[in-house]
């Protein structure tokens, strides 16, 4: 072999190695990058025409795990809605109390109840009487403040599918791009590891939002699917998702469909981030106000006497003359615990629990307590789908039970989810992420294959040198 050949293959040697480190020492930088998969450099034997031997290198390629990839993005999905729910029913149950706390709806309704038994026990006493509309009003305003405390989560719900959507495109589009540069870059025989990683990142961004599935077509495009089957990235083209936030949020608000292209998908949305959001303000949140409109439409209907002397307010269609509370639409209203307050006429003159319409009347306190604790009728609402007959405590009971029953079960599968997403990703980085301690040791591993091709270029040069005296 002459010595240009041996120089020849030390050379390709010498570019291989260094090809090969510069890769590891990106590994090795990147080894807690989020997202970052394991690089390789690909390496093959040439043989020269003159008869040499060398090395050749291929172009960086990153190690990628594709099932577990979008096993991944799956569990995303289900995981980001598992936290969303979670987040949300946890509100709620703070929202109406835990189960046997007194500043829980039934807390409220057993103070005024314990109130009204004190005024039918002393009717004629001034003080029990002001005390009973006291407790009244206490036990209105808390209906009052659960239901806009419910009507806050469904604008907060309302604002974070505005932000959501706003995300969801971004990341569409950053597919879209990065699909037309991998496509252009893998034509011209370049590497496209990062871009790949960059694009993964965005798919999964995606998943958090909105269920998905995807594929990449051999010349590097992606497409990406709803779970669903709906397009949302095909190479460069590109899906857009739109939502309008309602701003003011009442029981009555209309609140927007999430569109795709202008085609309402809003039923098809049943997992990620949007998913949960969307069961929340349309489906866990009115149900509990449902359940809340039937506790006040009865706490009306039996805290009422013929002989109470108050007057229709006129601050609803229904006509509340002769009731203990007003401003409860028992006709249409779908939120009478928004509005329910004591009769306003009862609240100027608490005597007419004992003064009235035909005078002197000691039964009228006694009547409403004993209506208090009987059992009433209540239509299905929410999450009670037939209909059912029990006193005011129980249902207020009811209410709040199932509500920590939720609850409960939102954070034991939210732990779940969340589990079973970190062992995906955990298996994920084994197969696709960099191990310090194999590319370090594959480090020295070619820093001595570097020396080497060096010491042999250095010793045909020594040879040159040799030859060069000799034939001078």
């Amino acid at each position: 072999m002459s010595l240009d050949i041996a120089l020849q293959a030390a050379m390709t040697g010498l570019q291989a190695t260094q090809s090969q480190i510069q890769v590891l020492s990106a590994n090795i930088a990147n080894a807690q990058t989020p997202g970052y998969s394991r690089e390789t450099i690909s390496q093959t034997p040439i043989v020269t025409p003159a008869g040499g031997v060398g090395v050749d290198t291929g172009i960086i390629q990153r190690v990628s795990d594709q099932l577990l990839t979008a096993n991944l993005n799956q569990q995303t999905s289900a995981a980001s809605a598992a936290s969303t729910t979670n987040d949300y029913l946890t509100q709620l149950q703070n929202l109406v109390g835990q189960v046997g706390s007194t500043s829980t709806l039934g807390g409220a309704l057993n103070s005024f109840i314990t109130a009204m038994q004190a005024a039918a026990a002393t009717p004629e006493d001034p003080v029990a009487q002001s005390a009973a509309v006291n407790a009244g009003q206490q036990l209105a305003q808390q209906l009052n403040s659960f239901s806009s405390g419910i009507q806050s989560l469904r604008s907060n719900a309302d604002s974070s599918i505005a932000t959501s959507v706003a995300t969801l495109n971004s990341a569409l589009t950053s597919i879209g791009s990065l699909n037309l540069s991998i496509t252009k870059l893998q034509a011209e025989g370049q590497s496209t590891a990062t871009l790949e990683d960059q694009r993964d990142q965005a798919v999964n961004q995606v998943a958090q939002l909105v269920g998905v599935t995807s594929y990449t077509r051999a010349n590097g495009t992606m497409v990406v699917l709803t779970t669903a089957g709906q397009s949302l990235v095909d190479g460069p083209t590109v899906a857009q998702y739109g939502y309008t936030q309602a701003g003011t949020v009442n029981a009555a608000t209309p609140m927007s469909p999430v569109t795709l292209n202008g085609t309402d998908v809003t039923a098809s949305i049943t997992t990620g981030t949007i998913g949960a959001l969307l069961q929340a303000r349309d489906t866990a949140l009115p149900s509990m106000t449902a359940e809340l409109n039937q506790f006040a439409n009865n706490l009306y209907g039996v805290t009422t006497t013929a002989n109470l002397n108050t007057t229709n307010s006129g601050l609803n269609a229904t006509n509340d003359a002769h009731h203990f509370f007003g401003n409860v639409n028992i006709a249409t209203g779908i939120d009478n615990a928004a509005t329910i307050e004591v009769n306003p006429s009862l609240v100027q003159n608490t005597t007419l629990l004992y003064n009235g319409i035909s005078g002197v009347d000691p039964t009228i306190s006694s009547t409403i307590a004993s209506n208090l604790t009987g059992n009433t009728n209540f239509a299905a609402a929410g999450n009670f789908a037939t209909a059912s007959t029990a006193t005011l405590s129980n249902y207020g009971a009811q209410i709040v039970g199932q509500t920590a029953t939720a609850a409960a079960a939102a954070t034991q599968n939210n732990t779940y989810q969340t589990q079973l997403q970190t062992q995906l990703k955990s298996t994920l980085q084994s197969k696709t992420g960099v191990n310090l301690d194999q590319e370090l040791s594959n480090l020295t591993i070619y820093q001595n294959a570097y020396g080497a091709s060096a010491h042999v270029i250095s010793t045909i040069q020594t040879m040159y040198d040799a030859l060069m005296n000799i034939t001078a």
